[in-house]
C-alpha cells in the first residue's frame, strides 16, 4: 500500500469544528447501551451538554445501543427496550443535540457490528438517517480536528481497540479516546514534535482518556465476576490561548457540578 492510499483510507472517519473562543469543550458519549443501561441519566446528561452550549461538541461513540443478537452475551429479556425501540428511543434522547449544531459524529461499536454481521442492518446508520443527516457516521472510528481560536487539537476516537500500551501513539493525537472496556480512567504523556522552520523540538502534554459507560450492571457481568464501574463519560476542555495550548480532561458530571457551584469557570 502506498502512503497515498493509506492516508486516503482515513478521509472517510475525519471531522472537523472551529471556534472562535477562549476555550471549547468536546464530549464522547461512549457505551450508552441505550436498551440496558440508566435512560434518565442520559437524559440528564444530554440537558447539562444543551446547556454548556455551542462552545461544546459531542460526538456518539460506538455501542450506542445495546442490540442483543443470538450471538451476545447479554440476554434480550434483560433489555428494558429491543430491537428497533432502542433506536428510536436513542434518536430521540440524542436529537436535541443535533439540533443545537452541538453533535458531530457518531462511531460505530462490537454491538452494532453484530447486527451488521448477522442481518447486514447498520444500526449506526439507522441512527443518522433518522435524525436527518446520514454524514454523521464515521464508521468504527473518529479523527476530529477541533480548532479553538489558532489551537488545533486532534482527537482520535476509537471504539474496540488494542490494551496494549502505547499501541496508538503513531496518530500523534492530542487526547486519544478509548471506548468499549468502562474502564474509566486519565492518563497523561509527553509528547515531542518538531518545529522544521526553527529546528527546535516542541514538548506537549497529550491524554489517553479511557471512557466508562452509560450502562446497567448486566448479568453476563456479575456472572462473569467482573467489577462494576460508575457511569460517566469524559469532558475535555481545550484552550484558545496560543500560547497556553492545554487539555484538562474532566468525568462530565464533576465538570457539570463544579460550574453549577461557581467553583469552576473558564
Amino acid at each position: 500500500m502506498t502512503i497515498k492510499a493509506l492516508a486516503e483510507t482515513f478521509l472517510p472517519h475525519i471531522m472537523k469544528c472551529r471556534l472562535d473562543s477562549e476555550y471549547g469543550q468536546l464530549a464522547v458519549l461512549s457505551d450508552v447501551h441505550e436498551g440496558l443501561n440508566n435512560r434518565k441519566y442520559l437524559q440528564q446528561t444530554v440537558k447539562n451538554l444543551l446547556e454548556l452550549g455551542e462552545n461544546c461538541k459531542v460526538i456518539l461513540g460506538g455501542d450506542s445501543t445495546n442490540t442483543t443478537t443470538k450471538h451476545s452475551k447479554g440476554s434480550v429479556l434483560e433489555e428494558t427496550l429491543v430491537g428497533d425501540e432502542q433506536v428510536y428511543a436513542l434518536v430521540e434522547d440524542i436529537r436535541p443535540l443535533y439540533e443545537s449544531g452541538q453533535l458531530l459524529g457518531v462511531i460505530g461499536g462490537n454491538h452494532g457490528a453484530r447486527a451488521y454481521n448477522d442481518a447486514y442492518i447498520s444500526v449506526e446508520q439507522m441512527i443518522c438517517a433518522l435524525l436527518g443527516n446520514r454524514s454523521l457516521y464515521k464508521g468504527e472510528f473518529g479523527l476530529l480536528y477541533f480548532n479553538v481560536n489558532k489551537n488545533c487539537y486532534v482527537h482520535h476516537i476509537l471504539h474496540k481497540n488494542r490494551k496494549t500500551k502505547n499501541y496508538y501513539d503513531y496518530f500523534n493525537a492530542d487526547v486519544t479516546w478509548f471506548e468499549h472496556f468502562h474502564e474509566p480512567s486519565a492518563v497523561p504523556k509527553v509528547a515531542i514534535e518538531h518545529n522544521k522552520y526553527t529546528k527546535k523540538p516542541i514538548v506537549k502534554e497529550v491524554w489517553e482518556l479511557r471512557q466508562s459507560s452509560f450502562q446497567t450492571f448486566p448479568n453476563y457481568l456479575k456472572a462473569s465476576g467482573i467489577r462494576p464501574s460508575l457511569s460517566g463519560f469524559w469532558i475535555a476542555e481545550m484552550s484558545g490561548d496560543e500560547h497556553n495550548k492545554k487539555v484538562t480532561p474532566f468525568m462530565g458530571d464533576t465538570y457539570f457540578d463544579l460550574r453549577k457551584r461557581g467553583l469552576y469557570v473558564n
